[in-house]
C-alpha cells in the first residue's frame, strides 16, 4: 500500500465539462495531456489525481468510456501521476449539479432505477479489469456519501449500498485498497468497515478562531480513528475556496501546514479551471458557496499566490 502521508496532489476535473457525464461523453485526451501538464510545471511534487468517473456516461457508452479511462491513465502515469479514480458520487451542488446517485438509486422501492446490478457492469468492466493496475493507488467507492440521519430507512439504505459497492469491487478482485470519500469527520467512523484507506474532506469553512479549532479536532478525531483501526488517513479533498486570492491563499496555507503537522497527505481541490461547480471564476457561469477553488486559471496561469502549495 502506497505511503499516504507522502501523497501531494489534486482533484482534477477537465476543463471542458459542467458535468461528470458531459465530461466523459467529450472525453479530450489533448486538453487532459495539457492540463496535467501545467499541474507539473507549477507544482513539480505532485504525485497524484483524484480522477471523477461517470457511471451515467458508462451506461450510455460502456466501451468508450472503458477505453477513456484506460486513455486517462495513461497520460496520468506520463506525468508520473498515480490515480484515485472516484466510481460514484452524491455530491450535489445547488448551483450546478454534477450528477451522479440520488435516493432513488438505492433506495429499494422507491423506482426502477433502485437495482444494485445496474451498477454491476460498471464495476465489473472498470475496476475488474484494472484489479491490479499499479497506476491506481486506491478506489473511491463514492464520493461523500450523504446519510440522511433524520430518515433511518434511508440512511441504513446508504449505508447498505456502499457496503454492496465495497464488497462487489473484492469479488471483481480489487488490489488496490478501497475508501469511501467521507466530508466530515463524525462520518468516518460509520463507513471504516468498507475502507482499507480512510479518506476525509477537511475544509476550513470560516477562518476564525472558533472555525480553527473545529477543523483541528475534526483531523484530530480522524488521526485516533486511524490509530485506532491501524489503517492509513489521506485528505482527500481540502483547501476551501474564495473568489478572492488572497483569502483563498491564507486558507491553503493553514490548511496544508496543518495537515503536515499530522503527516496527512493531501489531494487539494481543484487543480485547474473547470465550468463543473465551484472551480471557476463567475464569467464562466454560477458560483456557489465555496467560490473558486481552483489552482490554475482557465488561460493556464498560475492564479496569484497558489505556488503557496510547493511550500508544504
Amino acid at each position: 500500500m502506497i505511503d499516504c502521508a507522502n501523497i501531494h496532489g489534486f482533484n482534477y476535473q477537465p476543463s471542458y465539462g459542467t458535468s461528470g457525464l458531459e465530461i466523459w461523453q467529450r472525453f479530450d485526451a489533448r486538453v487532459i495531456d495539457h492540463e496535467l501538464a501545467l499541474g507539473k510545471k507549477y507544482f513539480s511534487k505532485m504525485n497524484a489525481i483524484r480522477l471523477w468517473l461517470s457511471g451515467d456516461a458508462f451506461q450510455r457508452d460502456p466501451r468508450h468510456v472503458a477505453s477513456n479511462f484506460d486513455r486517462a491513465l495513461q497520460i496520468a502515469h506520463s506525468h508520473g501521476l498515480v490515480v484515485m479514480p472516484v466510481l460514484f458520487n452524491r455530491w450535489h451542488d445547488t448551483k450546478l449539479d454534477y450528477g451522479g446517485i440520488y435516493f432513488d438509486h438505492f433506495l429499494p422501492g422507491s423506482s426502477g432505477l433502485c437495482s444494485l446490478e445496474l451498477a454491476r457492469p460498471f464495476l465489473e468492466k472498470i475496476v475488474g479489469e484494472h484489479a491490479d493496475d499499479p497506476r491506481i493507488f486506491c478506489w473511491d467507492l463514492c464520493n461523500e456519501p450523504n446519510p440522511a440521519t433524520a430518515y433511518p430507512t434511508i440512511e441504513q439504505a446508504e449505508y447498505d449500498w456502499l457496503a454492496w459497492l465495497s464488497n462487489t469491487c473484492k469479488q471483481v478482485g480489487a488490489k488496490a485498497p478501497l475508501t469511501i470519500g467521507s466530508h466530515y469527520g463524525c462520518r468516518l467512523a460509520k463507513v471504516e468497515a468498507w475502507s482499507d484507506l480512510l479518506s476525509i474532506h477537511p475544509y476550513l469553512f470560516e477562518d476564525t478562531a472558533a472555525g480553527r479549532a473545529e477543523f483541528e479536532t475534526i483531523l484530530d478525531d480522524a488521526v485516533a480513528i486511524a490509530k485506532r483501526t491501524g489503517k492509513p488517513l489521506l485528505a482527500a479533498e481540502t483547501c476551501w475556496g474564495s473568489l478572492d486570492d488572497a483569502t483563498r491563499v491564507a486558507n491553503l496555507r493553514y490548511t496544508l501546514g496543518e495537515l503536515k503537522k499530522r503527516q496527512i497527505g493531501w489531494l487539494a481541490y481543484g487543480l485547474h479551471h473547470s465550468l463543473i461547480a465551484d472551480l471557476h471564476r463567475p464569467e464562466f457561469g454560477p458560483v456557489g458557496v465555496p467560490g473558486n477553488l481552483a489552482f490554475i486559471e482557465a488561460d493556464g496561469t498560475l492564479r496569484p499566490g497558489h505556488e503557496a502549495f510547493n511550500e508544504f
